[in-house]
């Protein structure tokens, strides 16, 4: 959506310059592009050895055409800036030493690009952990939106999903495009 911003002097303001200008930014900023995301079951823990995992959600709610890859990968609809959240909740093993949480976007040609990373290291082992990143990212149209964990190497595996505790209650993501068609952050 281009919003035209000037007006020329005299300028008469008819119905279709008054809904560009007025209607349709209300109603694109009203009921944004967004994704939200719940529930880590299909993955049960977070390796140990340092790698990262990719993290898998059990359900996606969409709205504005956005495309669902196994879901754990999501592709954008619009280019634009995207507040970007997510949370993740692991049983802290008995040796800890951090929990990593990142949002990664990959472009259409397979480049990757690390947006938001939260470290975690206020640990208490045998404890529940939540490990959360918030900020703003920007995505180009057909960009992939994933969400990846780790820890440093030479830990036991942090478990993430159990059947005493409702994953989908304590693992989540959103992401809200709050800046339509923008080029940068």
């Amino acid at each position: 959506m281009t919003i035209e911003t000037t007006w020329d002097p005299r300028e008469l303001a008819d119905a279709a310059k008054m809904n560009a200008r007025i209607r349709d930014p209300a109603r694109t900023l009203s009921n944004p592009i967004r994704i939200s995301g719940a529930g880590l079951s299909k993955i049960s823990s977070i390796p140990g050895d340092g790698s990262y995992r990719t993290l898998k959600w059990d359900t996606s709610e969409t709205f504005g055409a956005w495309t669902v890859s196994a879901d754990e990968a999501f592709t954008t609809p619009q280019s634009g800036t995207y507040f970007v959240t997510a949370d993740v909740t692991a049983l802290v093993p008995a040796n800890p030493t951090a929990l990593r949480l990142v949002c990664i976007s990959t472009s259409s040609t397979g480049a990757e690009r690390e947006w938001l990373r939260s470290y975690n290291n206020t640990l208490i082992p045998r404890t529940y952990l939540t490990c959360s990143l918030r900020g703003l990212v920007y995505l180009a149209k057909g960009d992939r939106l994933s969400f990846r964990a780790n820890t440093p190497p030479n830990t036991d595996p942090w478990e993430i999903s159990s059947p005493a505790r409702p994953s989908g209650q304590m693992n989540n993501f959103s992401a809200i495009c709050i800046a339509p068609e923008a080029t940068s952050l």
